[in-house]
């Protein structure tokens, strides 16, 4: 019997409402969840059978390991009760029970429903490549079409936001808003509703804008801080002798403050009047005999204060409601014209699915939606028959990260519940601090509205419960997060108010060895890389003779490299490999039920983008004989095995390009030395360095003979190409060429391997789909390139593959 906790133990128990679980990281959220279904199955009163649970998960990796750990929970049951009947039924419906992602869920409707869509019933989900390409020939078909059309709209749009060479700034903005709208349960009526907040016409009122109420609470936001930073101020004058022009400046300068945040609860013109009015005097400074050492303080305040509010006034309330309603009324046109074309082309591009038979995962939840609702007479949305008969047969839904769910997948949930009913059955668990998925169009105001809302009163129809005892990380950690967050997280910024309600509490226990003799032996480090340069010790360092590693000076590093080398050396010294006393770090393992030595593998090293800066951390790392790993999409493309063969792959397409063209020569596919290059270069510099190379080729000398031999071995690979998959070309190219081979004996050269692999692999996937060519292969990777997407899970490895 588990050891749970109060809290833990109400989100078990509680039932007969929609429960809302806040549970924050390392609080036992999965084991609760599990212990609530066995309990939910094995209750002598009113128990339910696993495959009447909707049991919702992130991923479909969560959705094993849930079935997993049920699985095992009901083993350990049935260790118990051999003979219970009931439990061996329950673990023959496991293998049935809707344990799963929201997209599986989905998958399921439509595919039992399919009859309600004009889909072909031997549909397919898209591959990711297909659906890239699909929707860049879906708006390029678009835009043809509205150049044909010479519309005076779209050609005014495109003025204003197509760019200076090409329309490609525009086609990204469609495609953008396009992919933002699919969180929307009902994206066309979205999109009508954007264009209607830029229609001026009849009782129009710039302060019930969403821009005016955004703006108007920043603005009292920033005005109250600057009012606190002017009563410091006046604070520090009344208990100065001699600070009485001070203190009377400072009181007129409250005074405005005040007015003008009277005035940001009020409408946008009464805060455009009153900032129009404001007139901030010179510093007033404190008598010459006073005691000024409070005085740069003092006024360090007030000029911040005066700068918050000043700053408000030119940067947003420097128009009128008038003036902004005739900026409104020239971009309303512009924004009817934009929403016009992402509707165009959501059609567009659905018509050329349904064309090849295929759906994405955006189709899937939207026709979900469409089966599980319907409209009344008077538009309300009402459940559908479908809708009905999946109700029936789910006696409760449990939601898991449930700060990542999104507008459809709300009302996809909401319409199966039996909330509307009065019988909310609903259990829904996550961590509002965790929510990191908002790009991908998730909304955290959902958990937000519902933990606001909900009653912590047991017997509530509606009641949260909340899981703050932390039973991974040691207090330390935790005392050193909760700090932290306090001074960061408020309403305002991170949307919660963290206070000691919200903090995570230990309940982790670690035994005592010995190890934590040291007060300090877990303490959380800060460590601070001041980059700038001091002009003295700059001349002393210039004036050494000698430079070494011992004596390399931090501060001529960049940043990245900077907290590279600093995290190096800190991990060199955990692992006891260096320091003045290098002793490695002591970890505890609870497999082993005790403390061991650090392993490179325990340590992770988190940044804020892993672009641009993984290349600098791994290269830093590998100098210093530190093994690592990266997982980086971004870093794959960038690796120089990569380029090559796409360079090839570009030449065997198209040869007229020249860069490609130099970068197989130069590699060692082509093994063409810089000043061979430069011999074909200069042969012709009025044409194409292919046309210089075939030119050169017919000269019979040694740099002649090694270009015609190139050229053979190019129009062989061309020849290949028109009747090889894409995938079957790059390995013939890798064992024809010896590359693989070749990067195989480099440094480093299992990875590289790897690498080229992976390029293969995502061929091999591309050909599956319904697009076909090496043409369409590159462009689609150049496409993902220039979107920083990640086409695979690149390696990039030291020499130990367990890091």
């Amino acid at each position: 019997m588990a050891n749970w906790t109060l809290e833990q133990l109400s989100a078990i128990r509680e039932g007969g409402c929609d429960l809302l679980v806040a549970a924050a990281a390392g609080a036992g959220k999965t084991a609760v969840l599990v212990e609530r279904i066995i309990r939910k199955i094995i209750d002598e009163d009113n128990p339910i059978d696993i495959d009447n649970m909707l049991i919702v998960t992130f991923t479909n990796a969560a959705a094993s390991e849930m079935r997993e750990r049920i699985g095992e929970a009901l083993g350990k049951e049935l260790e118990k009760k051999p003979e219970s009947q009931k439990l061996q039924r329950q673990m023959l419906l496991l293998n049935k029970a809707s344990i799963t992602t929201i997209h599986s869920f989905c998958m399921d409707v439509v595919k039992n429903n399919f009859h309600m869509l004009d889909l072909d019933p031997d549909f397919r989900i898209a591959d990711e490549t297909e659906s890239v390409l699909l929707k860049l020939e879906a708006i390029e078909d678009l835009f043809e079409e509205k150049y044909e059309e010479d519309d005076k709209d779209f050609v005014y749009l495109l003025d204003r936001y197509g760019g200076n060479k090409d329309d490609k700034k525009l086609q990204d903005m469609v495609l953008d808003i396009f992919e933002f709208v699919q969180s929307s349960p009902w994206p066309d009526e979205w999109l009508e509703r954007m264009t209607q907040t830029y229609d001026t016409q009849n009782e129009w009122d710039f302060s019930q804008t969403p821009w005016a109420k955004i703006i108007m609470v920043h603005a009292k936001i920033e005005i109250e801080g600057a009012l606190d930073q002017l009563l410091k101020a006046e604070a520090i004058a009344f208990r100065n002798i001699g600070y009485g022009k001070c203190a009377a400046q400072l009181a007129d300068d409250i005074d405005t403050a005040k007015l003008l945040l009277y005035a940001s609860g009020g409408s946008w013109d009464k805060l455009y009047k009153a900032y129009s009015s404001i007139n901030f005097a010179r510093q007033q400074g404190p008598d010459k005999t006073a005691d000024k050492t409070d005085y740069e303080t003092l006024k360090a305040l007030r000029k911040e204060a005066k700068e918050r509010i000043t700053g408000l006034g030119d940067g947003l309330f420097n128009c009128s409601s008038e003036d902004i309603k005739g900026d409104l009324d020239t971009l309303h046109p512009i924004i009817v014209s934009l929403c016009s074309l992402v509707s165009s082309l959501s059609k567009m591009y659905l018509e050329r699915k349904k064309e090849k038979g295929i759906i994405d995962f955006n189709d899937l939840e939207h026709f979900c939606l469409h089966i599980l609702t319907q409209r009344d007479e008077t538009g309300k949305v009402m459940p559908s028959p479908a809708a009905l008969s999946t109700r029936d047969r789910f006696k409760e839904i449990l939601v898991d990260e449930y700060q990542d769910s999104n507008l459809v997948q709300e009302a996809i949930l909401s319409v199966i519940s039996k909330r509307d009913e009065g019988n909310p059955n609903m259990f829904m668990v996550g961590d509002v601090k965790q929510s990191i998925y908002r790009f991908r169009q998730a909304k955290p105001e959902l958990f937000l509205d519902k933990y606001k809302r909900y009653s912590n009163i047991e017997g509530s129809k509606e009641r949260k419960i909340k899981l703050f005892k932390n039973f991974r990380s040691r207090k330390e950690v935790l005392d050193g997060v909760n700090f932290l967050f306090r001074q960061l997280m408020s309403l305002y910024l991170g949307e919660i108010h963290y206070d000691e309600e919200e903090f995570l509490n230990p309940g982790a226990l670690y035994p005592d060895d010995g190890i934590e003799k040291d007060k300090d032996y877990h303490a959380i480090e800060f460590h601070i890389i001041d980059l700038k340069k001091d002009d003295a010790r700059k001349e002393e360092q210039e004036q050494e003779e000698e430079e070494s590693l011992e004596t390399e000076n931090i501060e001529d590093l960049d940043s990245m490299q900077a907290e590279a080398r600093l995290i190096g050396e800190r991990i060199l010294n955990l692992m006891g490999l260096a320091g003045e006393n290098p002793q490695p770090f002591k970890i505890y393992d609870k497999n082993l039920n005790g403390y061991r030595n650090l392993e490179y593998k325990d340590i992770v090293i988190l940044l804020r983008t892993v672009k641009n800066w993984s290349d600098v951390f791994m290269q830093e790392l590998e100098t210093m004989g530190i093994p690592a790993f990266a997982d980086t999409g971004s870093g794959f493309f960038k690796r120089s095995e990569v380029q090559i063969v796409m360079a090839l792959l570009q030449i065997i397409d198209n040869p007229m390009q020249d860069i490609p063209l130099i970068s197989v020569l130069k590699s060692p596919i082509g093994g063409f030395s810089s000043e061979e290059l430069m011999d074909i270069r200069l042969e012709d510099k009025e044409v194409s360095f292919y046309e210089a190379l075939k030119k050169i080729s017919s000269k019979g000398d040694d740099l002649g003979n090694k270009a015609e031999r190139f050229l053979i071995r190019l129009d062989n690979w061309r020849d290949k190409a028109l009747h090889m998959p894409t995938d079957e070309l790059i390995w013939y190219l890798l064992r024809d060429t010896g590359y693989f081979s070749f990067v195989g004996a480099m440094p480093q050269g299992h990875q590289r391997q790897a690498n080229l692999k992976i390029l293969f692999e995502r061929a091999k996937q591309y050909e599956e789909t319904s697009f076909k060519g090496l043409f369409n292969f590159i462009n689609f990777i150049n496409k993902m390139k220039q979107s920083s997407g990640d086409m695979g899970n690149a390696k990039i490895l030291g020499e130990n593959d367990d890091v």
